[in-house]
């Protein structure tokens, strides 16, 4: 047996990432389905939109900073000032939670459960300073089984512990548990047994190295924060019109299942994130017509893989989701189809995005999310209080169009000047 201080080989790297990878994608349609198989309507509305809520919290715990981390090679920044500057955005992430919870006036049993599971958020954000450390250091095998494992153990405590108590509080403190036992098991014991994670560098003291941090990954977490309370709005439109009595008990779990799919094709997009390098190699080397040729490749993909997906769920996607999550979906065929079509105008636009980065014109991407998230909040309430859940869907998907339409304006302007600029060098 290879000692866990042997250099992997670069296929055991790819399969534990991958593995992590599907692992964290998987984790939401399983937790959800263990709900709505043990508990009542009331219950997993809670647990849903508390999961919901979780997910807009930890882009503030995790500040985004992850892929600068990872990629932060000349180490500008030490490990113990990202751990640091990890540590002070997960407190304000909890603060900022507890208050969002006082203000929303929940009952104290929703309350606790919706806390309780930006708890396991945070764990989750503290974890993944450690795994970014990891990849910096070139094993991102050690994330890859540090997330998975966790996740599994997870998982497997929380589903036994719902079943046994049929308690929702119960199991995401169960989760969050086991969350912080993995995170101790795996992620900081592999910084005392792995040599290469052992050096302990010097740092710079201050508080200016803190404020450099936050502004190099300010433009990365508006955009992250604000893509996800675009995605969450509809949402917490529903939970809002559930408590005011407007809407009955269960569309927001109906809405969170139907909701599920449309990330797919943005979990497919991850095959093609390698050829993210090759493209910034084409665009430093003025390899114009090469660069886009990659970006026509990529779309063409996703265009296949949007062909296969909406037709799969058109003729089984109801009848998949309704078997897995026991809930009764028939009505919501044309609902679903909708909210999987905003979820690929979203993907087609990370395209766009992500070349933006590439070419070094992140900051002006910020315009297209602020727009989005403008339109987002006007138009959801009023198109949910009319049509229900085909208006929440409706919401989303007319809002990742223009999300979609936006960001493409904005890279052909950017693309232009860049082109001009780079011909006059």
């Amino acid at each position: 047996m290879k000692s866990i201080d042997t250099q992997p080989s670069e296929r055991a790297v790819y399969i534990w990432n991958i593995a992590g990878s599907m692992a964290n994608a998987l984790m939401s349609v399983i937790v959800l389905m263990l709900v709505t198989r043990t508990l009542d309507g009331k219950q997993t509305d809670i647990f849903s939109i508390g999961w919901a809520i979780s997910q807009l919290m930890v882009t503030i715990g995790t500040y985004q900073i992850r892929t600068y981390q990872a990629t932060d090679v000349k180490e500008c920044f030490k490990f113990r000032q990202y751990l640091l500057f990890r540590i002070v955005t997960v407190t304000i992430m909890l603060i900022i939670s507890l208050i969002y919870i006082i203000v929303k006036k929940y009952d104290v049993y929703k309350s606790l459960v919706i806390f309780i599971i930006c708890i396991f958020r945070a764990v989750d954000a503290l974890a993944d300073v450690y795994e970014g450390w990891f990849q910096q250091k070139e094993r991102l095998d050690l994330a890859g089984q540090a997330v998975t494992c966790r996740i599994i153990f997870g998982i497997v405590c929380f589903g036994l512990t719902l079943f046994w108590t049929r308690n929702l509080l119960c199991a995401c403190v169960f989760l969050t548990f086991c969350y912080i036992i993995s995170f101790i098991v795996y992620d900081i014991r592999y910084t005392f047994v792995v040599e290469k994670l052992k050096k302990r560098d010097k740092w710079e003291r201050g508080t200016k190295w803190f404020f450099k941090l936050t502004m190099e990954g300010l433009p990365i977490f508006i955009n992250a924060f604000l893509m996800m309370a675009i995605s969450n709005t509809p949402k917490m439109v529903i939970d809002a019109a559930i408590e005011n009595g407007r809407i009955g008990e269960g569309i927001q779990t109906v809405f969170s299942i139907l909701f599920m799919p449309a990330s797919v094709l943005t979990l497919v997009y991850i095959v093609f994130r390698p050829m993210l390098t090759r493209m910034a190699i084409m665009w430093t080397n003025g390899k114009i017509k090469e660069f886009l040729k990659i970006i026509i490749k990529i779309f063409i993909c996703l265009w296949g893989m949007v062909i296969v997906l909406l037709v799969g769920s058109g003729l089984m996607g109801i009848p998949i989701l309704s078997f897995i999550y026991a809930v009764d979906l028939s009505p919501y065929k044309s609902h679903l189809l909708i909210i999987i079509l905003g979820g690929c105008f979203c993907t087609f636009s990370y395209v766009f995005d992500n070349a933006l980065i590439i070419i070094r014109k992140q900051y002006i991407l910020v315009l297209s999310y602020i727009v989005t998230w403008v339109y987002v909040r006007l138009v959801a309430e009023r198109m949910t209080d009319i049509w229900g859940v085909m208006g929440a869907a409706l919401s989303y998907t007319t809002g990742m169009a223009l999300f979609f339409v936006t960001t493409v304006l904005i890279f052909v302007g950017c693309f232009k000047n860049a082109c001009k600029s780079k011909e006059n060098e």
